[in-house]
């Protein structure tokens, strides 16, 4: 019997050894960042080495795109996988308390989906996919939260935060004690990472930098010369290069696939350089954005790929990499990019790309993009670019080609079609944010 018992054991440690461990899906996303505010972009002024290294430790997407121009659409369509628009979720949330508002019940959500595999998911930072309880992190598949659930707030600690903006573990608002926003939310994911290295997880990082209010560290301000901007960049970086440390002190660096994006185009104030637009735009300059990849040992590093990818493709990709075959929700808008970034293809993953918030909007097939910007000269007249020969959008194309615009904008057309209404409609700027505890927000 104890013979049986420790055959037994044996073969079950063997083949424990032979399984391979489900590797751990890290999403980092930034919050409106400028596309030349990052020195892998060719910025001269702000220097972002650590961001740049998982570019340089596996691959940079030069034509990387989220399916919104504002905050809580993208974040939508990211975790839904799907155009965020099939589903109602337009427009940005509004900053209010409300039954109805917020990423809807019926969608399945990647947290879920990894969940169901056996991950540990952790959601931390900005949340802003509804406020009411049954729109909580908790309840939409993660097993973790700490972070707060509007779209903005200070970046110090509060004296009397809302329930919107107050920090929350899990379901519970705690005391905020803390120096720097930017810097606090690395710190926690690193507690995370160190806690739950034993396991596989699923964990979605969700910075409010480089949104506004322009918040900054004495000590960054003064780094930055006294450009804000460029000084919430600075801890941006730092950040990440934080719990790029943490992967690798845990031992669990080549276990896990890293993906790094902006959540829109910069916004006011902020750099795109040379793209056209701006936050809220259809133009390059709304919804291209920095997206790196990394996942040592299996995507080779040092790669740059022109292929147009989209923040959807993160849930399939995500799945694929941990063995999961099919997602039990609606059929997914992106595509898995593994075998793009392993080498094993060189099909473009998209043939044709969509954008809309409202009367703006866009549809691009190959090189070609169609723009229709609401407030333009004829209102909403749709204009023609060959992005290949002019990424800044500066010739339209219309004129010259007329088949081609007619052709585009039937595509658009067509998938406007399967479009749901936005219950909240669009929605104005929030709030401002909250007060300060201590007077730290530099000058």
């Amino acid at each position: 019997m104890l013979k049986n018992l420790l055959l037994l054991f044996c073969v079950s440690v063997a083949i424990a050894a032979e399984t391979p461990r489900k590797p751990n899906v890290l999403v980092i996303i930034s919050d409106d960042a400028g596309y030349a505010e990052f020195s892998m972009h060719g910025s001269k002024t702000i220097a972002t080495p650590r961001i740049d290294s998982i570019a340089k430790n596996g691959m940079q997407f030069t034509q990387g795109y989220v399916s919104g121009s504002v905050c809580s659409p993208t974040r939508a369509g990211l975790l839904a996988g799907r155009y965020q628009q099939r589903f109602g979720h337009e427009f940005n949330v509004p900053p209010s308390m409300s039954e109805t508002n917020g990423l809807p019940l019926t969608e399945t959500l990647l947290p879920a989906v990894m969940k169901s595999a056996g991950y540990r998911t952790v959601a931390l930072g900005k949340w802003h996919l509804g406020y009411a309880a049954k729109f909580h992190p908790l309840e939409r598949g993660f097993t973790d939260y700490y972070g707060f659930l509007q779209g903005s707030r200070s970046y110090f600690p509060q004296e009397n935060p809302s329930k919107l903006n107050g920090m929350m573990r899990d379901r519970v608002y705690i005391k905020e004690e803390f120096t720097y926003m930017t810097d606090h939310l690395a710190e926690e994911t690193a507690k995370y990472i160190t806690k739950h290295k034993a396991e596989p997880f699923f964990l979605y990082l969700a910075f409010n930098a480089t949104h506004g209010p322009n918040h900054t560290t004495e000590d960054d301000l003064k780094k930055a010369g006294g450009n804000k901007i460029k000084a919430m960049t600075i801890a941006l970086d730092r950040a990440v290069g934080v719990v790029l440390d943490s992967l690798k002190e845990n031992g669990i660096a080549d276990d896990t696939l890293v993906f790094y994006l902006n959540d829109n185009g910069g916004a006011a104030g902020h750099d795109n350089t040379p793209l056209r637009g701006m936050k809220g735009q259809t133009w390059e300059g709304g919804i291209r954005v920095p997206f790196v990849v990394q996942w040592p040992g299996k995507i080779p590093a040092g790669q740059k790929s022109d292929s147009p990818v989209i923040a959807l493709d993160i849930f399939p990709t995500a799945m694929a990499a941990a063995g999961i075959e099919k997602s039990p929700g609606k059929p997914l808008d992106g595509t898995n990019l593994l075998p793009l970034m392993t080498g094993k293809s060189k099909e473009l993953p998209h043939k044709t790309l969509y954008w809309k918030m409202g009367n703006t909007w866009a549809v691009r097939e190959g090189n070609l993009k169609l723009v229709a910007v609401n407030g333009q000269p004829g209102g909403a007249t749709a204009q023609l670019f060959d992005l290949a020969q002019d990424p800044s959008e500066t010739t339209d194309l219309s004129g010259k080609q007329p088949d081609d615009a007619k052709r585009l904008r039937a595509l658009y057309d067509a998938w406007v079609t399967t479009h749901q209404p936005t219950p909240w409609g669009q929605a104005k700027a929030g709030p401002k944010a909250g007060k300060n505890r201590k007077k730290k927000v530099a000058p």
